[in-house]
């Protein structure tokens, strides 16, 4: 089987070759009010207080950060196979790229979030779904079985070994289609985040993953019917 030479850190070593998304028309480019924001520095307000995060929230971040991580896993096998399209490489560096700073950002608020704890390491406040809101900064219990760590949408590992042995043709297609599936899986759990998320930061993911994987879907959409 194929190694996996197209290590992540190559992956954003060719960020650059972005640009080529537009000139093939793929139309990825991520509009700013859909763009997530780091989570700012510096004490809460009472009004930061009052959305601190919730269950919710944390474990949409729970969940969203390793499916992403599988995203970057597709995308570098699909990067180390020969024969693959142009246009499929310029999306999966895309994907790559877009995936790879959303993670840092949500770790970034994991960590800011975790830093936040008040004196007596208790926010006092509640989910919002009848439940008390845990400690401010703490790692809730229970997000194992909670909706948004479902991960909707992974490849499984036959899936990811099919894809590593694939090469042109094959890849492409395979890459395509298990990407479509990851994709519309995030698509639900953004959809949860938006509509039960109390976090500012974490409802702006979700409506960032909702605007630019809607729009990947359609792209790869459009590739995987073109292919050979």
């Amino acid at each position: 089987m194929r190694s996996r030479i197209a290590a992540l850190g190559v992956v954003l070593a060719l960020s650059t070759a972005i640009v080529a998304v537009g000139a093939v028309g793929l139309s990825l480019t991520t509009s700013p009010e859909s763009a997530p924001q780091a989570a700012p520095a510096g004490a809460r307000t009472d009004a930061a207080a009052a959305a601190y995060p919730t269950v919710e929230d944390h474990c949409y971040i729970e969940g969203m950060i390793p499916h992403h991580e599988q995203a970057l896993e597709l995308s570098s096998l699909v990067l180390g196979a020969t024969g693959v399209r142009e246009r499929t490489r310029a999306l999966a560096e895309f994907i790559a790229t877009d995936q790879t700073s959303e993670i840092e950002t949500m770790r970034a608020w994991q960590n800011a979030w975790r830093g936040a704890i008040p004196a007596g390491g208790s926010s006092g406040g509640h989910d919002g779904h009848g439940g008390a809101q845990p400690a401010a900064g703490a790692v809730p219990s229970g997000c194992g079985d909670h909706p948004h760590t479902q991960m909707k949408g992974m490849a499984g590992v036959e899936q990811l070994a099919a894809l590593d042995a694939a090469d042109g043709v094959a890849a492409d297609r395979i890459f395509l289609e298990l990407m479509i599936a990851h994709h519309e899986g995030a698509l639900e759990m953004a959809e949860s985040a938006v509509r039960e998320g109390s976090n500012a930061y974490v409802r702006a993911s979700g409506k960032h993953v909702l605007v630019e994987q809607q729009r990947e879907i359609t792209a790869m959409s459009t590739l995987l019917a073109e292919a050979p």
